[in-house]
C-alpha cells in the first residue's frame, strides 16, 4: 500500500491543534509566564508542553500499534467507539470552558528557562486526558491514512502543531497578555473543544460508513 506522508503529517497537525487550542489550566499559565518574564521564559514552558505532548502522541501510536492485530478483528467498533469518546471529550470542554480571567501578573520575578522547562513538563504531564485524547484520536483514525507504516510523521505532525499553538500565546502573554480577558479565553476554547469534536463526528460518521 502507498501512503502518502502529507495527509499523515497534516492528520497530526489537527491532533495536536485539537489537544492544545482549548485554552485551560495550561495555557493560561503560559500567558502568565510570558507576561511575567517576557518571551524566552515563556518559549521555554511552551517547549515543555510541546514535548509532553509529542510524548504522549507517541506513546498513544505504540499503544495502537501493539494492539492493531486485535483491533482490526473486531471491524469499525473500534474507531466508532473511539470517535464518540472524541465527541464526548470535546462537548465535556465546550460545556465547562468558561476559565478564570487572567490576572495581571507583570513585575513578577521571572524563573530560569530550565526551572520552567521543568515545572511545565510537570503539570502537563499529570493530565491523562490528553494521553486519552491520542489514544481514541489514533484508534479512530482510518487504516489507509497509513499510521503504522510511518507513525513518526503523525507524532511530528502534533508536536509541530502543540509548539506553534503554545508559541502563539508565549506572544500574546509577551506582547499583550494583560488584555486579554474572559471573552478572549471563551472564544480560544469554544474553538478547541469544537475541533475535537469534528475530528470525533469525522470518525463516527466514517465508522458508520463501513458499517452499513
Amino acid at each position: 500500500m502507498e501512503i502518502t506522508w502529507g495527509p499523515l503529517f497534516v492528520g497530526g497537525l489537527l491532533a495536536g491543534w485539537g489537544v492544545a487550542v482549548p485554552l485551560g489550566a495550561i495555557g493560561l499559565l503560559l500567558v502568565r509566564e510570558a507576561l511575567a518574564g517576557g518571551f524566552r521564559a515563556g518559549a521555554a514552558a511552551a517547549l515543555a508542553v510541546a514535548t509532553v505532548d509529542g510524548l504522549y502522541c507517541a506513546a498513544a501510536v505504540l499503544l495502537g500499534a501493539a494492539a492493531a492485530p486485535v483491533i482490526a478483528s473486531w471491524g469499525a467498533a473500534p474507531a466508532l467507539c473511539a470517535g464518540l469518546i472524541l465527541v464526548m471529550l470535546g462537548a465535556h470542554g465546550l460545556l465547562r470552558r468558561r476559565g478564570p480571567a487572567l490576572a495581571a501578573d507583570r513585575g513578577r520575578r521571572p524563573s530560569a528557562p530550565g526551572r520552567v522547562f521543568l515545572t511545565f513538563a510537570g503539570l502537563t504531564a499529570i493530565n491523562p486526558a490528553t494521553l486519552l485524547y491520542f489514544t481514541a484520536l489514533t484508534a479512530a483514525l482510518p487504516p489507509s491514512l497509513g499510521l503504522e507504516v510511518a507513525p513518526l510523521v503523525f507524532v511530528a505532525g502534533a508536536l509541530v502543531a502543540s509548539l506553534a499553538w503554545q508559541l502563539v500565546l508565549v506572544a500574546v502573554g509577551a506582547v499583550w497578555g494583560g488584555r486579554i480577558g474572559e471573552r478572549g479565553q471563551v472564544i480560544l476554547s469554544t474553538c478547541g473543544y469544537g475541533l475535537v469534536v469534528v475530528l470525533g463526528a469525522a470518525a463516527v460518521i466514517a465508522a458508520l460508513g463501513a458499517l452499513v
